[in-house]
C-alpha cells in the first residue's frame, strides 16, 4: 500500500497537470514502481464509485429492473472497471506502432491519478441528487459541466504526458474518449443495465 504522503504527492502533481502545468508531469513517479503504484487509484476511488453503483441500482430497480441488487452492483462495477482499464490496455497494444511507447507510462500514471480526482469531484453531485429530489435538475447540470471539465482535464493530461506532435496527441485523445464511451454504450445493454422497455 502506498503511503499517504505518496498518494497526496501524486494527486497534487496530477492536479497541477490538469490545471495546465505541463512541467508537473515530472513530479509524478514515472518509474516502473510508480507505473504500477498508480493503479492504487482504483481502490482509492471505491467510495464515490460505490455510491454511484448504489444510486444507479436504486434507479434501475425503481424503473422495473427485476435483477437482484448485488447482481446489478457487480455488473455496474464490471462496466466501470472495464471503462477504466480497457482503453489503457488497447493503447498499450498500439503504443509502439504510433510512436509513443516511451510516453505510455507517463500517460497511464497521470491518467490514473487524474481519473481518481474526477471520481471524487463527482461525489458531491451524486450526494446532491441522492438526498434532495428538488436538486436533481441542478445536479444534472453540474454533472454535465463535470463531464465537459473531465474532457478538458483529459486533454491536458494527454498533451503533457505524451509530449509529442499535435496530430498524435489529438488522435490519442479522441481514440481514448471514443473507446471509453463505446464501452459504456455496448456493455450496459449487454449486461441488462437498462430500464425495461
Amino acid at each position: 500500500m502506498l503511503s499517504s504522503e505518496a498518494i497526496k504527492h501524486s494527486i497534487a502533481a496530477a492536479w497541477a497537470v490538469m490545471l495546465g502545468r505541463k512541467d508537473a508531469i515530472a513530479r509524478l513517479d514515472l518509474s516502473a514502481d510508480g507505473f504500477w503504484d498508480s493503479f492504487w487509484a482504483i481502490p482509492l476511488a471505491m467510495p464515490p464509485l460505490l455510491l454511484a453503483w448504489l444510486t444507479s441500482t436504486s434507479f434501475l430497480i425503481d424503473g422495473g429492473n427485476d435483477q437482484s441488487k448485488l447482481s446489478i452492483i457487480l455488473r455496474l462495477a464490471f462496466v466501470d472497471l472495464a471503462n477504466w482499464l480497457v482503453p489503457l490496455i488497447l493503447l498499450a497494444l498500439i503504443a509502439r506502432r504510433i510512436g509513443i511507447s516511451k510516453r505510455f507510462a507517463p500517460y497511464v500514471v497521470a491518467s490514473n491519478w487524474g481519473t481518481l480526482i474526477m471520481m471524487w469531484f463527482g461525489l458531491p453531485i451524486m450526494l446532491m441528487s441522492l438526498f434532495s429530489a428538488d436538486a436533481s435538475n441542478f445536479a444534472d447540470v453540474l454533472g454535465f459541466v463535470l463531464f465537459l471539465a473531465s474532457l478538458l482535464f483529459s486533454w491536458r493530461i494527454t498533451q503533457a504526458a505524451l509530449n509529442t506532435d499535435l496530430g498524435t496527441t489529438i488522435g490519442v485523445f479522441l481514440a481514448m474518449t471514443f473507446v471509453s464511451i463505446l464501452i459504456v454504450i455496448l456493455l450496459q445493454p449487454m449486461l441488462g443495465l437498462t430500464l425495461p422497455a
